[in-house]
């Protein structure tokens, strides 16, 4: 009987779901006060180093890391770097400095960029001219052995890096200047996370725009994933709804809505939690394909680079039955009354609601609006069409086969804007 369910059912039969989240999270305002009880029980030695950047550290904010480790008995260093995405040759300089330390704890505290260098600075330490070679596509689990273990502490609520088992690294001198990929696996998965909303709550209003919008593609995209499951489904269903009821709040008055922030620090925890799941896999499906063409094209962000993209994807994916089942939940998730709604009408519903999200944040809605040039167009599609399959296999996740024909297409909407895509939905 097995056999004969295989034979219908793909994939799906012969697929082993692996559910692995972190061991040890603290959540809450002053959580950051436990920062040396949670370091006490997964250190190797006494000697702790805090990953963080210049701003970060000039504003005093790892202060209280500090003395909580050292009110705990540890030694502690702090390393800091520039705000900005983590370069290959930046990686490598954290982890020869925490490879040189000796050190039994590694703290990530900061930005996204901040905790993705304190990742893979815990697991190349012992390694760092080896880092290269472990980075997508290339599969080769990283050592466990000389991994360091850390606890991860995040100052905006986006990446999820805090919860995820992949960190970021930008290799430079390719095809657009710089390229993204990463290291996965269990080595790069922290020990703990603590998330403090406190550190959140004077987040500039852009950053807390972008960073919102990038755990909402993280968790809306896990949804349209043709991989996705129940368990997936029902976290990222929930954070959905956590982004649309709290981030108008965090942007306008965020520094007065400690309940906001809250609810932000959870929906991008569980953004990370979601993109670590093999079935969603990054997310492996269009939106994080082509976010990663555009960014450095562009010199945008990576959750501006998602989030402009994100209504985009849901109308490229609207002609597949599967995808338009999924939109129609995320609509509802938004708090769209969809009762008397077909499953199309809901679907564009989403759609529509997005670009309302967008349009209350501020947020510019086409490529056009952040420089985009039309010509760029054709190349854009060509090595999104050959990269997406490369890093992503987007065709195993994605619910829309891509052509160069309908990514040109989907670029060329993108570029317009939102009045294209409603007449091409001739709403």
């Amino acid at each position: 009987m097995f056999q004969s369910l295989a034979k219908h059912n793909g994939h799906l039969m012969n697929r082993v779901d692996e559910y692995g989240l972190l061991p040890d999270i603290k959540f809450g305002f002053d959580a950051v006060k436990k920062t040396g009880e949670v370091a006490l029980k997964y250190a190797k030695n006494k000697k702790a180093i805090i990953i963080t950047d210049h701003a970060i550290d000039d504003l005093g904010y790892t202060e209280p890391v500090v003395k909580s480790l050292e009110e705990s008995g540890f030694t502690v260093d702090v390393f800091a770097q520039g705000a900005i995405e983590p370069v290959m040759s930046q990686v490598i300089e954290v982890c020869e400095k925490v490879g040189k330390g000796g050190y039994g704890i590694v703290i990530g505290f900061g930005g996204g960029s901040s905790l993705d260098r304190a990742k893979l600075a815990s697991a190349f330490a012992s390694m760092p001219e080896k880092l290269p070679d472990y980075v997508a596509p290339n599969e080769v689990p990283v050592p466990m052995d000389g991994v360091i273990p850390k606890i991860l502490i995040p100052t905006t609520s986006g990446t999820g890096s805090e919860a995820s088992n992949t960190a970021v690294v930008i290799a430079e001198g390719c095809a657009l200047g710089s390229q993204k990929t990463w290291v996965a696996g269990e080595a790069i998965l922290a020990n703990a996370a603590i998330l403090d909303p406190t550190f959140m709550a004077n987040l500039p209003p852009r950053v807390t725009a972008a960073t919102g919008l990038d755990a909402l593609s993280h968790c809306a995209e896990g949804i349209l994933s043709k991989q996705a499951n129940s368990f997936s489904d029902c976290l990222s269903l929930e954070a959905v709804q956590l982004v649309f009821t709290n981030l108008r709040a965090a942007y306008h008055h965020g520094e007065d809505n400690p309940e906001a922030r809250w609810n932000m620090a959870m929906s991008a925890m569980i953004g990370g939690m979601v993109i670590s799941f093999g079935w969603v896999a990054g997310p492996a499906t269009l939106g994080h394909a082509a976010s990663e063409g555009i960014s450095p094209m562009l010199n945008m962000s990576h959750g501006d680079a998602c989030g402009v993209l994100l209504p985009y994807v849901y109308w490229y994916n609207l002609a597949d039955d599967y995808a338009k089942k999924k939109l129609a939940m995320i609509a509802e998730s938004m708090g769209i009354d969809t009762t008397d709604m077909t499953r199309q009408e809901a679907a564009e519903a989403a759609i529509l609601e997005t670009f309302q999200l967008m349009e209350d944040l501020d947020v510019p809605t086409s490529l056009k609006d952040y420089g985009m040039k039309e010509e760029d167009i054709p190349s854009m599609a060509e090595y999104i069409l050959e990269r997406a399959e490369e890093m992503y296999c987007m065709s195993q996740y994605n619910p829309r086969k891509a052509t160069l024909e309908n990514l040109k297409d989907f670029f060329h909407v993108a570029y317009l804007g939102k009045e294209e895509l409603k007449k091409r939905l001739a709403v």
